[in-house]
């Protein structure tokens, strides 16, 4: 079995805190709907898949340093660590809104902080100064939205925890607005790629990733940073001066964010119900996840923000898909270890003379 675990470590994939990131904010919009039980539940298990990874990467990066190098500067896989700063950031969210934790919170902002300063840079140098590259095809993917996705996590945050700190209101507040506004240019940016990919370039369906559900995901948490900062505004005269601006902003973040969902829905029965591509757990479900449990959860916020309650209907609706989501990816994860741990090492076993 040792052989196996080191071999899953070694090929552990960047963008694994995605299941951090999609447990984190289920576990949010649960509590959001008031449903605490199931908030908590879900809590406490990404408390284990956020020390459980940790572990991993860690291990990874000292065992296996070429890997990581190699990851780095792999354009379809090196924006996968940037789930890093948006699994910690949201595990920070759940230790405030469900312990009141505002200590705990502010320790993981700043260790979020961190490695979004290194790998919001790191990345994008490895990747322009390659030697070879990946044709467009190949090399994009949604996961390139987790640039947008690790802003925002950040902004979230940053007003999560504001009221608990020694900052300067109005000098927290401009910073987070200028982060709010760097996520939306890279969503700009990046979008435009991944949509001309789409368009004019073949799609068979083993290239319809999961990632690319994180197009709907990083537009829902510009929804929510974009609440979080409406919701604020009172707080900070900088913010109500530009308050109309991040209204218009949230509120187109909102509907395109929509807009994707119904899309990605559709591109998802394409793939399977008739181009007939079977299931099969790859980490890059749980970035279907996040989307689903984001786009509850921005809503939720977003109906405050704006003040429009009949909005409500959507996120009591949603939260059972993504809970449904969350439940089949967690099995899928479970059913793939197990075979890739004790099948495996069964096999092995087997084919040994005795």
């Amino acid at each position: 079995m040792w052989a196996q675990i080191l071999l899953l470590v070694r090929g552990a994939a960047p963008a694994n805190f995605a299941m951090v990131m999609s447990t984190g904010i289920v576990s949010i919009a649960l509590h959001l709907l008031g449903c605490e039980t199931g908030a908590l539940a879900l809590f406490y298990v990404n408390i284990a898949m956020f020390f459980w990874l940790w572990g991993v990467y860690i291990w990874r990066i000292f065992q296996f340093p070429d890997a990581f190098l190699d990851d780095m500067r792999n354009h379809a896989r090196g924006p996968g660590y940037l789930t890093i700063v948006a699994g910690t950031g949201l595990l920070a969210n759940q230790c405030a809104l469900l312990w009141g934790r505002y200590d705990l919170a502010c320790a993981l902002f700043w260790l979020a902080l961190v490695v979004w300063l290194f790998f919001i840079w790191a990345d994008f140098v490895a990747l322009f100064t390659a030697k070879e590259k990946m044709p467009l095809e190949k090399g994009i993917n949604g996961g390139w939205l987790l640039n947008t996705v690790s802003c925002q996590a950040l902004v979230i945050l940053g007003c999560v925890i504001i009221g608990h700190t020694s900052w300067n209101k109005e000098t927290a507040f401009l910073l987070l607005a200028g982060l709010y506004g760097v996520g939306y240019m890279l969503y700009i940016v990046v979008i435009t790629l991944i949509t001309y990919r789409l368009c004019y370039k073949p799609l068979p369906p083993e290239e319809l990733d999961p990632a690319y559900w994180v197009n709907a995901g990083a537009v829902a948490i510009t929804t929510l940073a974009g609440s979080e900062l409406i919701l604020r505004a009172p707080e900070s005269p900088f913010l109500q001066d530009i308050l109309p601006f991040i209204k218009g902003m949230t509120l187109m973040a909102w509907a395109f964010a929509a807009w994707w969902v119904v899309l990605l829905l559709a591109l998802g029965v394409w793939r399977h119900a008739i181009r007939k591509y079977p299931f099969a757990y790859v980490p890059t479900y749980w970035s279907m996840v996040f989307p689903m449990g984001m786009f509850t959860a921005c809503t939720i916020m977003f109906s405050k923000a704006v003040q429009m309650p009949a909005l409500l209907t959507v996120p009591h609706l949603f939260i059972y898909v993504a809970l449904i989501g969350w439940l089949g990816t967690f099995a899928g994860m479970g059913h793939h270890l197990w075979k890739k741990l004790f099948k495996a090492d069964s096999a092995t076993q087997t084919k040994q003379p005795s």
